[in-house]
């Protein structure tokens, strides 16, 4: 189970926001010219952001991003943005259900955060670097719940909460 949920969180991490090395970051134009990483650039791909641009022409302040892919709504992002990066507090929506609430830095969810699997899953915790990292909480789909330690995305130990496993004897 531990698995499964791991690679559930890797999947909501390898999209997104997530930003690439800084000698690869690219980044993409608003309908105002105002700029915003673009960490994996897709053909026909476009945005709105409905915050200010600052004077360096980057993304700047809260505001709404909106990915679109040609021309349909993708994922999108509403919080805080500085310098053309996901900075401070935000939410990102995915197009397949899944949520990512909490503190970002350079466009990756890093300090406390929940997200929101569209399958159910609940892990409330810690990230660093875009990974959960540090104590945490997971609840499966199932109700199970799992306390424990995190380290760059892999759980680490901890305890389960037998009370709430419907397998429990």
């Amino acid at each position: 189970m531990i698995k499964f949920i791991a690679a559930l969180l890797t999947a909501f991490l390898t999209v997104g926001l997530a930003v690439a090395a800084d000698d690869d970051v690219k980044f993409i134009k608003d309908q105002n010219g105002c700029k915003v990483v673009n960490p994996n650039p897709r053909a026909e791909e476009t945005i709105t952001w409905s915050g200010k641009c600052g004077s360096d022409g980057y993304t700047q302040g809260s505001g709404l991003l909106q990915w679109f892919q040609s021309g349909v709504a993708d994922e999108k992002y509403e919080g805080e943005m500085s310098h053309g990066y996901a900075e401070g507090k935000g939410v990102q929506t995915m197009i397949d259900g899944g949520r990512y609430e909490g503190e970002f830095k350079e466009s990756r969810q890093h300090g406390d955060g929940t997200f929101y699997g569209p399958d159910g899953s609940v892990f409330k915790g810690s990230w660093k670097d875009g990974k959960p990292h540090g104590p945490g909480v997971l609840r499966t789909p199932e109700g199970k719940v799992i306390r424990g330690e995190w380290e760059n995305g892999t759980f680490k130990g901890g305890d389960t909460d037998r009370e709430n496993d419907p397998n429990r004897t």
